[in-house]
């Protein structure tokens, strides 16, 4: 079972679909981290390799994994927040697909591999730091919202250098600093190529852009798209937001499935009919390792919206050691 902490409550995402940490006092990811993961989901393909940086809590890479069976490396610098993160991916079985580094993003190429990725995406904080400004007195909050740790530049350059060539950056932001994102993002070899506006109401001027940049790409060719708007009137969201926030993933149904056979060990297997699949064994069908151990019983399955997906679970699964597993298993609350 995964432990919530003092203050901590599971938020929702995509629906019910996505569960995620969250603390009542502290860092929440709002709609920004969500308008950017589904820009950049766009250009994900279940075979890209991703970097999120300043990730924290991976409510981004969470949104994004949903959608496809790419591999997402998040770096995030505080610990309590990479405990949440790290917590969230397991409760949403994604383990397998999203790791969470803890560090500043500044030494990423530390441990992180340079020209490998095809995308990195990126939540920072928005707000400079000059001496005698007022912060939060929060000061995970004052970390995430201002440049203490790190500075937009750096945030560019560690970017450029983990991407491969036309490998693309993701970043949300403010449009003032839409200026300083251009002129870092040419001195670090990325342009940038397309910028969307984010408005609150039609006639009132942005307040939120997510820009993509290409590395080594042109420098002509940058798109300014129509600015989107947030809410209506009456403060609700629009049909364009709602759109986001409510997305619904494929209902396509495939499982990994663990059996505990009768002479006591485990069993990992992919199905997309668990009674079926159990019978199958059970009858000497399933696979050569169970028909020799029968009567097999099931004891854990997880299910997911594509074949691979689960398939890489079960892979997964199978290379770790007979103690991993028990452990595994008892985190699930299965008893065997």
């Amino acid at each position: 079972m995964i432990e919530l902490k003092e203050n901590e409550r599971i938020d929702y995402m995509l629906g019910e679909q996505l569960k995620i940490i969250q603390d009542e006092q502290s860092f929440a990811f709002s709609l920004d981290t969500l308008l950017l993961a589904y820009w950049a989901k766009s250009a994900i393909k279940s075979r890209s390799k991703v970097a999120e940086l300043c990730s924290g809590n991976a409510a981004a890479s969470l949104y994004m994994a949903a959608f496809n069976r790419a591999h997402y490396d998040d770096v995030e610098l505080q610990a309590d927040i990479v405990s949440k993160a790290r917590r969230s991916i397991a409760l949403n079985k994604m383990e397998d697909r999203i790791t969470v580094y803890q560090g500043n993003v500044k030494d990423a190429a530390s441990f992180l591999k340079k020209d490998s990725y095809d995308l990195v995406v990126v939540n920072p904080p928005y707000f400079k730091a000059p001496a005698g400004h007022r912060l939060n007195p929060d000061r995970a909050k004052a970390i995430a919202r201002h440049e203490l740790e790190i500075n937009l530049e750096e945030i560019i350059a560690v970017s450029s250098g983990l991407l491969k060539m036309k490998g693309k950056m993701f970043m949300v932001h403010r449009p003032e600093r839409l200026g300083e994102i251009i002129n870092y993002g040419f001195k670090h070899d990325l342009a940038v190529k397309s910028v969307q506006p984010f408005v609150s109401r039609r006639g009132q001027a942005a307040n939120l852009v997510i820009v993509e940049a290409v590395r080594s790409g042109k420098g002509d060719g940058l798109v300014l798209h129509d600015a989107i708007e947030v809410h209506k009137a009456d403060g609700s969201n629009t049909a364009a937001i709602k759109k986001i926030l409510e997305a619904r993933l494929p209902e396509e149904k495939h499982y990994f499935y663990v059996l505990l056979c009768s002479d006591g060990s485990f069993y990992g297997g992919y199905t997309n009919d668990l009674d079926r699949r159990l019978k199958a064994h059970n009858s000497g069908k399933g696979a050569k390792y169970t028909k020799a151990r029968r009567p097999v019983k099931m004891i854990y399955h997880e299910e997911y919206a594509d074949k691979r997906t689960a398939m890489q679970r079960e892979y997964w699964f199978k290379q770790h050691d007979r103690a991993w597993k028990e452990k595994f298993l008892s985190e699930q609350g299965v008893k065997f």
